[in-house]
């Protein structure tokens, strides 16, 4: 029995100090926070721990580096720094096969050295959510009951092979510490990296919900639409020629009854895309083409 909690002890040492290498100190406001090194010159840390654009250093461990605010999304709560270089990234897990009750490291470097606590995963979604900060769509729900303390907002949290889950942070849901999973945090870094922000695209549409008339459900097959109550000046959906009391029904391929659907076809970089918007408008079933710009 002693020799198997030996060997439980010695895997969770032998993992804070494996994936502890790719945990940095960030220093960004009055209190210092955590951050996990994305590739040997990038950083990857919460947004709401990184105040300022200027005078922003990461803390490896053995030096300390000058860093860059390379982007921002405060809507997902991830900052991108930069520095020249010299980190040791961190392997990222993409999550499947993460179960409830899996063991878990919460990692963070506050200070000089790397702190962890362990826990096991407590809580796990399977569809993607809008967070509250923002509206930022996160990939899946994650949660560990492995403790967050003071500086532990930005750090990892890792699986027992060393990889990591997905980033820690209190400043997602209010008065709740939770994880974004690995593929909103590769996500997210991917546009920061190319356009130093997240691209969203959009229609330039206001809609709600509309419960169709019988005689419609028989044209268009759909039960529920978008009708269209605001239409932006200028924008995508007016230069295609769609206006106010329009019935959205399909955005490219998919159905669309709420606005939600909405925001899952356009959560991705679509802009500068052309799709077609199949609406009713006065006993008529009719398709344009909008080119989709991005969010200002």
């Amino acid at each position: 029995m002693a020799s198997h909690a030996q060997e439980f002890s010695e895997t969770f040492a032998h993992v804070v100090e494996t994936a502890g290498k790719s945990v940095v100190r960030v220093d960004g406001r009055r209190r210092a926070a955590s951050g996990i090194a994305y590739s040997d010159k990038l950083v990857i840390a919460a947004d709401h721990a990184v105040q300022r654009d200027e005078s922003v250093t990461v803390y490896d461990g053995q030096k300390e580096h000058t860093a860059k605010v390379r982007g921002r999304d405060s809507s997902t709560d991830l900052v991108l720094l930069e520095i020249e270089g010299g980190l040791t990234p961190a392997q990222w897990h993409d999550g499947q096969g993460v179960k409830v009750g899996h063991w878990v490291l919460s990692l963070a470097r506050p200070g000089e050295t790397v702190r962890a606590h362990s826990g096991i995963i407590s809580a796990l979604g399977h569809k993607p959510f809008r967070a509250g900060r923002g509206g930022g769509e996160i990939d899946r729900y994650l949660e560990s009951d492995a403790a967050h303390a003071p500086g532990f907002s930005g750090g990892p949290l890792v699986g027992l092979d060393g990889r990591v889950l997905g980033l820690n942070t209190s400043g997602l849901l209010r008065g709740q510490s939770v994880t974004i999973p690995s593929a909103t945090v590769q996500r997210v870094v991917k546009q920061l990296e190319a356009h130093g922000k997240i691209r969203r695209s959009y229609l330039g549409l206001t809609m709600q919900p509309l419960g169709l008339p019988e005689e419609v459900r028989k044209a268009t097959g759909e039960e529920v639409g978008l009708m269209v109550v605001a239409v932006e000046p200028g924008g995508p959906s007016e230069q295609a020629g769609l206006r106010f009391g329009d019935t959205v029904l399909h955005l490219g391929d998919d159905t669309v009854k709420t606005v939600d659907d909405v925001f899952a076809y356009l959560r991705k970089d679509h802009v500068g895309e052309k799709i077609s918007v199949r609406f009713f408008r006065q006993g008529k079933v009719d398709t344009v083409h909008v080119t989709l710009g991005a969010r200002p």
